[in-house]
């Protein structure tokens, strides 16, 4: 089938949507060494991000923050599996290494397939099967072959369960027809809230200790959680869960690569494995059908000869 410009717009808005997602891992250690911690980087990027996103719509007036009472019950249900997935990725990280928790928490790729299929009888093509098991892959390679206990592993698995079930009913629901910046801002605030209860009742949140941290922070929340969220919303709605999920593996690799030029971090044959699959998966995700087609002609009449 033929695809839209609509289709490619939504890709490309995914794909930065997950490069911003991807500078997480450098934001968060900045805030970590200076006195705060991963809940607190959680708390903050939804809390300061919900700001940034107010003080935008107020300043452009043209967005309406209104919505039907639907919408918002689909939005607060959206707001707790959003603000679940990184309670259970952090809490992931006291039982494991975070490369391997990394690696379990990309499996909701497959697991918004497996959704999509039970709760709504959508059917993935061959081409997003075999890009699923190319990008599981390249996941698996970027890890570092890492090992766990059973409830470290348990706890990274919940959360790409959560973060498959907020793509694949962010895809069926009716916000569409709200603006991305709208939906943003209400899933933001309702999530700082949670996640606020959360870390108050165990006890987990620790402030930063300087503005450098406070800074960190806001620009967590400014390109990676505004920006990244609203640009995700987007390419979900042109291009669809399955193939968004499949895009957003860009955002490790993005973690790589930035850990390799700013922590001078060692860039693996094994990385550059995992690298390659995932790129090589992005690509013929991407890639027109025709194009395959013609590939596949000229290999047939290769053969023949």
């Amino acid at each position: 089938m033929k695809r839209s410009v609509h289709s490619y717009t939504g890709e490309l808005c995914v794909i930065a949507s997950a490069v911003l997602f991807g500078l997480m891992p450098l934001l968060v250690k900045i805030i970590a060494a200076h006195g705060g911690n991963a809940y607190m980087a959680a708390l903050g990027r939804f809390f300061f991000g919900s700001l940034i996103l107010f003080a935008t719509i107020a300043v452009r007036r043209d967005i309406s923050l209104q919505i039907t009472l639907r919408q918002f019950w689909e939005i607060t249900l959206l707001s707790v599996f959003y603000a679940l997935t990184p309670v259970l990725l952090f809490s992931s990280y006291n039982y494991m290494d975070s490369g391997l928790a990394t690696t379990l928490h990309f499996t909701f790729p497959i697991l918004v397939i497996v959704f999509s299929v039970l709760l709504f009888r959508v059917s993935p093509d061959y081409r997003q099967i075999f890009c699923t098991l190319l990008c599981t892959l390249g996941i698996s390679q970027l890890s570092g072959g890492e090992t766990a206990g059973v409830i470290g592993m348990l706890l990274a698995v919940a959360s790409g369960v959560t973060y498959a079930l907020y793509i694949v009913f962010l895809g069926k629901s009716s916000l569409q027809s709200v603006s991305a910046l709208a939906t943003v801002f209400w899933l933001t605030l309702l999530s700082s809230a949670e996640i606020s209860l959360f870390a108050a009742a165990t006890g987990n949140l620790a402030f930063p200790s300087d503005t450098t941290a406070w800074g960190v922070v806001a620009l967590l929340a400014l390109l990676s959680t505004a920006l990244a969220l609203v640009l995700f919303q987007m390419g979900l709605f042109r291009c669809g869960p399955i193939r968004a999920s499949l895009l957003s593996t860009f955002e490790p690799l993005t973690s790589v690569v930035v850990g390799s030029f700013v922590f001078y971090e060692a860039l693996t044959a094994q990385n550059l494995i995992g690298i390659f699959c995932v790129l090589g998966s992005g690509v013929m995700l991407v890639l027109p059908a025709s194009w395959f087609t013609s590939v596949k002609q000229f290999l047939f009449a290769v053969h023949g000869k």
